[in-house]
């Protein structure tokens, strides 16, 4: 089977002049990608690692970011990729409970790492991209140590090559345990559903630590495509960047396109090369996807349903199904249908499948589905089941197959006996012509179980000028009386998360510590 370390060892045969990452002033072609991989690879060989051992990385996007997912790939140890964003007693969770024996990390989370050092027993190594010093390895250096010569193959298709851990926004943090089968499956299955072609630039704007940073790559370099990293979102930044770069895919969560979207100088770029621009990672109000439609073209937006446990992708919503008039038209607030490899079906809390128009739990199985999670046999039992994703999203299939998502099982609101989806209510909310984003939560209630609470943020000019009660009424002119909120909340800003999602877990804990009539939390 071709596994991701082939993937680099054949470009550079192929193709090894090729420009194939791009990183800041720096470009790497294919060639020297797979050297200084190979260079990393036979570094931690020399360190003694053996297969299986486990190598965190964490940091923001950056060549050695992308060297160090193919060098581990290469040698059989496990990479466990970690958001750069979470504080030090988060990250230490991680790396003592993956059992990971190196960190590498980047020079600018010096501070960070500082107060880690003394807290990860098992850490035998720690590698900075930048000099190193004080018992530490400097990235470079340590390369430069050792040939770049391929290591020897040690790994096969079912070996664990990754545990990425999820954003721990139901719990703690969960271990998905990836192997090169998974990856590789879902890689051959998203380049075909993306259309992805050598010709094809990727701007990655979208961070490595997450699935939505690592596809891209994948995909990109499995055809022998480019990538061009950006360390952080800028939306000024991104539209310069497709101009220049000529760049052809661009893959953003739903705030980042309304901010591209929304952009003053978005009419004064040049975008004719930009072929597609993939939304996911968090709903996005119908309203906002047609706006987007509209000012570049409905053929550019593709969309879908993916999960760090299934590696990346479910369903798949293509661009060339993206319509404002016609029959597809109805069809925009879908998520798709199986991706291609893929069987995905709505079932009831007893595991039976439903019939059309039915709301269930999604599940999934396919050879792009992980094995369960790292040291966690209750949840992977509960989540993994019979070959399996229960993946915790509700939803329903049309007559045509394509699913409509309705909110996460554990985002559902019961009040009064009544199952309310938050997402639908928030739908309603956002046609409100001031609100500029919402969250709607169920908070405990003596009387109903949970009463549907909702928080806004307004666009400029309304603020001051919209009342709770407007909000209730204009909800319940559209809704069943029962799905109104029955409180709302104005903030200036809801809370995120690292790739922009609003952070809801953040906002019940937030209200249900009595916190209420408060700024809620932001960043």
């Amino acid at each position: 089977m071709f596994l991701m370390g082939d993937i680099l060892k054949r470009n550079a045969r192929l193709s090894g002049k090729k420009i194939g990452l791009v990183d800041g002033n720096r470009r790497f072609a294919y060639g020297e990608i797979n050297r200084r991989a190979n260079c990393l690879s036979n570094a931690l060989i020399d360190l003694g690692l053996k297969k299986g051992d486990k190598v965190a990385f964490m940091g923001n996007n950056c060549h050695q970011f992308v060297e160090a997912y193919f060098a581990v790939a290469k040698s059989g140890f496990v990479i466990v990729p970690i958001n750069a964003r979470l504080c030090p007693e988060e990250a230490v969770h991680i790396i003592n409970h993956s059992d990971s024996v190196v960190l590498i990390y980047h020079d600018e989370l010096e501070d960070k790492v500082g107060k880690m050092r003394e807290k990860m027993p098992d850490i035998s190594y720690m590698v900075s991209t930048g000099l190193g010093g004080n018992n530490e390895f400097g990235y470079e250096r340590l390369l430069m140590r050792v040939s770049g010569e391929e290591p020897k193959e040690i790994n096969g298709p079912d070996d664990v090559v990754m545990i990425m851990y999820t954003s721990g926004a139901t719990g703690p943090p969960k271990g998905v345990i990836n192997s090169q089968r998974n990856i590789m499956a879902n890689t051959i299955t998203m380049t075909l559903e993306l259309r992805i072609v050598p010709e094809d630039i990727t701007l990655l704007v979208m961070p490595l630590y997450h699935n939505g940073g690592f596809w891209p790559v994948m995909t990109h370099f499995y055809r022998g495509a480019t990538v061009i990293l950006s360390s952080h979102f800028d939306a000024t930044e991104v539209l310069t960047t497709i101009e220049t770069e000529r760049a052809t895919l661009l893959n953003l969560v739903p705030t980042m396109l309304m901010r591209i979207i929304s952009h003053p100088k978005l009419s004064d770029t040049d975008l004719d090369s930009l072929r597609l621009i993939m939304y996911a990672g968090a709903p996005i109000a119908v309203v906002h996807i047609k706006t987007a439609m509209k000012a570049l073209g409905p053929h550019r937006f593709y969309t879908g349903l993916g999960c760090t446990e299934a590696c990346g992708m479910i369903l798949s919503f293509p661009a060339n199904e993206h319509e404002l008039e016609g029959p597809l038209a109805k069809k925009i607030a879908s998520v798709g249908r199986d991706g291609i490899g893929i069987e995905a079906i709505i079932v009831d809390d007893h595991g039976d499948e439903l019939p059309p128009w039915e709301t269930g739990e999604i599940i999934v199985r396919g050879e792009n589905v992980a094995s369960g999670y790292w040291r966690m046999p209750e949840e992977t039992a509960e989540t993994f089941r019979d070959g399996w994703l229960y993946t915790g999203d509700m939803g329903y299939r049309d007559e045509d197959g394509y699913v409509f998502l309705m909110d996460r099982k554990k985002d559902i609101i019961i009040s009064g006996g009544e199952n309310i989806s938050s997402r639908e209510v928030e739908e309603v909310i956002l046609k409100h012509p001031g609100v500029k984003e919402v969250a709607v939560i169920g908070l405990p209630d003596e009387v109903w179980g949970e009463a549907v609470k909702a928080v806004i943020s307004l666009k400029p000019g309304y603020e001051g000028s919209i009342t709770e009660k407007e909000i209730i009424e204009f909800s319940r002119s559209r809704l069943a009386s029962y799905k109104k909120p029955r409180s709302v909340d104005f903030v200036t800003a809801l809370p995120k998360t690292a790739l922009g999602k609003i952070a809801k877990g953040q906002l019940k804990r937030f209200y249900q510590q009595g916190r209420v009539g408060v700024k809620a939390p932001g960043y």
